[in-house]
């Protein structure tokens, strides 16, 4: 544990950011803080401490006032970034995109560096730090200075970054719009909000307009002849080997891929997050052909990762059902909302999740390279057109629309 002395410009005190690798440290600053979100907490943040991804390092910080008492919490992820393995370029027959194509991989391969990230790479969301409503209006500017200091911090300690990623800012919370950090956005977070009315899944299938209604039922046919259960923690664990196999075949067909999750990932967050964390596996003819998991976060469910036998998952319409899988047990659990995450936007939109639009923050150490971030960004972030679905039959349930809260 160290506490490094802090000062912030309009305030006339000296505060405390105490910094470490272990979240173990923070416990008793997180009780009394009570972050409002599960995943920043520590029986999360331990298990992704516990099993990271591969080439990950956590680590932490907690912003003191002049008191000794908490005032905020920040949660840190080191990660060495290199763009060439984590972005999967499309292909294209037309030579004028096919030579584009060949020039983004040639500057792929000179992007590399190592990142610290303020937020989590296992989300989608602005899980990166949680301030007292005393302090938010200036969070901005006090981030800023945190993330500095750890900068130097980890320095230090052998540690350097020289890039430092700011992850998933929703419309509201843009803090660092007009500072030196380059902003740009990325695939919107997928969330659905869950009717008041709907009791069971049937509600939710009587306000579908009739081709999404005739749909779905096509899909629960499909899926007739598969077993779908919610496993215990033992059961977790003696088949978390085979439930590895299956996320990383759907990894691999990721367009981007950042991370690659520790083998004992799933069993560590079942052992720690106990009841709210859900894993539901699918069977077929004995054979475990796919899995999800669910965070349970409040009364909002987190989609958390999953994985699918691709071989089986179009005539099954695996990935249709765990969808729907995961918005009835949301619905028979009562919860409010289900955040699906920024992947496959319009199959998500197709049973009723609106887009939420996600801003990232970049920031290069070194001046004249943090000039030259901006026409980077836009040479490699893939523009992905989707069409967005409206399967509501009332405009209040059909409409997509941006997160304004």
């Amino acid at each position: 544990m160290n506490d490094i002395p802090i000062k912030f410009s309009g305030y006339h005190h000296t505060y405390t950011l105490r910094v470490d690798f272990k979240v173990k440290v923070f416990s008793d600053l997180l009780k009394e803080l009570a972050p409002s979100t599960a995943l920043l907490n520590e029986p999360f943040l331990q298990s992704v401490e516990d099993c990271p991804p591969i080439g990950l390092t956590p680590v932490y910080a907690a912003l003191l006032d002049h008191h000794r008492r908490p005032i905020g919490f920040y949660c840190f992820q080191i990660k060495f970034f290199k763009a060439q393995e984590s972005i999967k370029l499309g292909q294209d027959e037309d030579f004028f995109c096919r030579l584009h194509l060949r020039l983004k991989t040639l500057v792929a391969t000179l992007v590399e560096f190592n990142t610290l990230v303020c937020g989590n790479l296992l989300l989608s969301g602005p899980y990166g730090f949680y301030i007292s409503s005393d302090y938010f209006d200036q969070r901005g500017l006090i981030y800023q200075h945190v993330i500095e200091e750890m900068q130097g911090w980890l320095k230090s300690n052998s540690r350097d970054t020289n890039v430092i990623l700011v992850k998933d800012c929703f419309e509201d919370g843009r803090i660092l719009s007009g500072s030196t950090y380059h902003s740009f956005e990325i695939q919107p977070n997928m969330i659905l909000d869950i009717a008041s009315h709907w009791k069971c899944f049937d509600d939710y299938l009587e306000d579908l307009l009739s081709k999404y209604r005739v749909r779905a039922k096509r899909a629960r046919k499909a899926a007739s002849g598969i077993v779908v259960k919610e496993i215990t923690e033992s059961e977790v664990q003696s088949c978390q080997d085979a439930m590895y196999r299956l996320y990383k075949q759907t990894a691999t067909h990721a367009e981007f891929n950042l991370i690659d999750l520790h083998p004992n990932y799933f069993y560590t967050l079942k052992k720690n997050l106990k009841d709210t964390f859900h894993v539901y596996t699918y069977s077929l003819n004995g054979e475990l052909i796919a899995f999800y998991t669910v965070i349970e976060d409040g009364d909002v469910d987190e989609a958390h990762f999953l994985g699918i036998n691709e071989s089986l998952n179009k005539p099954h319409q695996v990935y249709l059902n765990i969808l729907f899988d995961i918005l009835n047990y949301a619905i028979l659990r009562q919860q409010k909302q289900i955040r699906f995450s920024r992947t496959a936007l319009e199959i998500k939109s197709s049973v009723g999740a609106k887009p939420h639009t996600l801003t990232c923050y970049i920031k290069h150490r070194n001046v004249m390279n943090n000039t030259f971030v901006p026409y980077l960004l836009e040479f490699l972030n893939e523009k992905k057109e989707w069409l967005p679905r409206h399967p509501f039959k009332t405009l209040e349930l059909s409409a997509v629309v941006l997160q304004k809260d």
